[in-house]
């Protein structure tokens, strides 16, 4: 039982495991982000947000504990429309993105996307697969658009969303701080499914 008296919420996300073969040769496996990844992602993250500039967080400020983390990740594969995904290579998580839907009807209809790929494999295709999923993903649940955040200065990626059909919706006007001290827009990109 949880903590409110009720059963232990089931992971409602699809199951899958494939291998996936990189642009130089070398093959990772694409499968489901589990609560056993926590203890990898507090020392990834950290890693993704020194490396680049594009993430949410800025260089020393993601400090979740395994066992937040852990809980985060358990809350996000119980959501009603939720899907993760992470690119593994001999025990090393290369990438991870996520996609998910508010739990509320009047927003049930759309998900967010993110996305996050090491440094040292990027322009190995991981970005493009792990999108291409998730827009599956987002057809097969029926949902009416997903959508992403992307900040303005991260021109490859915005590349990457236009050739897999994203379209810029929206633009929030010095919406983030950058590495150098000066503000960038965040790019709200979307693909509309039933258009």
């Amino acid at each position: 039982m949880n903590e409110n008296g009720g059963q232990p919420q089931q992971q409602t996300a699809p199951v899958f495991s494939i291998p996936c073969r990189l642009k130089d040769g070398r093959t990772c496996i694409l499968r489901n982000m589990s609560e056993d990844d926590a203890e990898v992602f507090v020392r990834i993250i950290p890693q993704t947000v020194e490396e680049s500039d594009f993430l949410s967080y800025l260089p020393g400020e993601f400090a979740k504990t395994v066992e937040q983390e852990r809980e985060f990740i358990r809350d996000h594969l119980c959501k009603p429309r939720a899907w993760t995904a992470v690119a593994e290579m001999d025990g090393n998580i290369l990438a991870y993105a996520g996609a998910a839907s508010l739990d509320r009807k009047r927003y049930a209809h759309h998900a967010e996307f993110g996305l996050a790929v090491v440094k040292a494999v990027w322009g190995q295709g991981l970005g493009r697969k792990l999108t291409e999923m998730a827009v599956q993903w987002g057809r097969d649940e029926g949902l009416h658009k997903l959508y992403l955040r992307v900040f303005d200065h991260n021109t490859r990626a915005i590349r990457l969303y236009e050739s897999l059909g994203f379209r810029e919706e929206a633009r929030l006007k010095d919406d983030f701080l950058r590495g150098d001290g000066t503000y960038g827009d965040t790019i709200v990109m979307s693909i509309f499914y039933t258009e």
